[in-house]
């Protein structure tokens, strides 16, 4: 019987356990022990490898020699005392944790290697320049609102896309430097294009004038859907694209019973488009998208057909709202460049001017008397029905200017497209127009089919 149980065998008490020893069952006497077998292993305990408490003599085990820090990454057995062992990753005393050499080595920007707390210093400048200065370059839409703190100033923003100045008119320009000159000469050479090729087409009758709508408003929809896909979303573009197309042609065909039709189909398709997974993408974002390009595009530039469907003058009530419309941001653009100084809406356009502004409303209004004196229909009511064009265009062409801008900033573009040479892309050309002609349309309703 092993000596450390007590004299009397009829008391049961618990063991002692000499130092390493793991786990035992208590419980009635079992009895003599067995004789040992061959391996020396005693009966009524099974020895586990490499177990450090079980011994053929039935002494306590000697103790394990402790193994220096930094040395074998062997895991000790469960039941072994702690070691005392540090680990490797968290440093210890060893000649070999040479953090300075590390902290020798650059990075991008102003990075430092750190290893204490007092190392994050809010006051350092290296939250203020280096890298960990906030990036406001990638942030989307709600992302994207300027966030200011005293200790760090003011917030900073870049341009993510393009360079230049935006195209569009009310802006505060200096004159003189040269690259100014080459892009205001481009830009004229382009209006001048433009010009006689809508001349020519109002010239050949509505038929050609509703083919030179239909390309505008196309192309416009295409650069507008293409902003949304360089921005990292997904529009079922082809959906969007026929319904603003299509529009236009069925207005001047059907007049204002197109809308519900197109609007119906384009809906339904739309939906359809994602139902069938068509693109894998969010469906709900997506949708939304297509239907607000189809909205902005193709339902207010669908009134330029309804304009054109009056036979005779419907090239008259078209070209009238065109006058205006584009008179009024040539003029505010000179006008900002010239002297315009105090800014309309920095944080959607930032080179716009009230000076531009109020030039280019003046600029609507004395167009409009001209319209009204010389070109049919507006001229049955004479110089006061050509007041109200220039009137109606002198209020809603900035903010279809405007709007476009705000689209831009929002998805962090310059120009929307670059076929026009000085002027962007067709929608930063004819923005303005999108808001004018439906407020031109019900205009006309009102004088001359009431």
């Amino acid at each position: 019987m092993p000596d450390w149980w007590d004299e009397d065998p009829g008391e049961e008490i618990a063991p002692r356990q000499a130092p390493g020893e793991g786990v035992r069952v208590v419980g009635p006497d079992p009895g003599p022990a067995p004789p040992p077998s061959r391996g020396g292993a005693g009966g009524g305990r099974f020895p586990l490898p490499e177990d450090a408490t079980w011994s053929a003599q039935g002494g306590p085990p000697s103790p394990e020699p402790r193994r220096p820090a930094g040395g074998s990454s062997r895991l000790q057995h469960w039941t072994d005392p702690p070691t005392g062992e540090v680990p490797r990753a968290l440093g210890g005393d060893s000649a070999d944790d040479d953090f300075a050499s590390w902290s020798q080595l650059t990075g991008p920007g102003r990075a430092r290697f750190r290893t204490d707390s007092s190392d994050w210093n809010r006051d350092q400048a290296d939250f203020a320049e280096g890298e960990l200065a906030p990036d406001d370059g990638t942030m989307i839409g709600a992302l994207a609102e300027d966030t200011h703190d005293e200790a760090l100033g003011p917030p900073r923003r870049r341009p993510r896309r393009g360079r230049g100045r935006e195209p569009g008119g009310y802006a505060a320009r200096p004159v003189g430097d040269a690259g100014d000159e080459a892009d205001l000469s481009s830009r004229v050479i382009t209006g001048a294009i433009m010009a006689v090729i809508a001349l020519a087409a109002f010239a050949l009758g509505r038929p050609v004038a509703v083919v030179l709508v239909m390309l505008i408003v196309g192309v416009s929809a295409f650069e507008l859907y293409e902003g949304f896909r360089r921005a990292g979303y997904h529009p079922a573009t082809v959906m969007g694209l026929l319904g603003c197309i299509a529009i236009v042609p069925i207005a001047y065909d059907q007049g204002e019973r197109a809308y519900p039709l197109v609007a119906v189909l384009v809906i339904t398709f739309t939906l359809l488009w994602y139902l069938i997974e068509v693109v894998h993408q969010r469906p709900t974002v997506n949708i939304g998208l297509t239907l607000l390009g189809f909205g902005y595009i193709g339902v207010l530039g669908g009134f330029a057909g309804l304009l054109l469907a009056p036979s005779p003058g419907g090239t008259g009530l078209l070209g009238g709202v065109v006058i205006c419309a584009i008179g009024s941001d040539v003029v505010a653009y000179f006008a900002g460049r010239t002297f315009g100084h105090t800014p309309l809406l920095p944080r959607i356009s930032p080179h716009k001017t009230i000076e531009g502004l109020i030039a280019g409303a003046i600029a609507a209004v004395i167009l409009g008397a001209f319209v009204g004196a010389v070109l049919h229909p507006w001229a049955l009511k004479g110089v006061g029905g050509g007041l109200a064009l220039g009137v109606v265009v002198a209020v809603t062409a900035p903010i279809g200017d405007l709007a476009e801008s705000m689209l831009k900033r929002d998805l962090g573009v310059k120009d929307f497209g670059g076929l026009l040479p000085g002027h962007g892309g067709f929608l930063d050309r004819f923005d303005a127009m999108l808001f004018a002609l439906p407020a031109a349309y019900y205009l006309a309703l009102y004088l001359f089919f009431k």
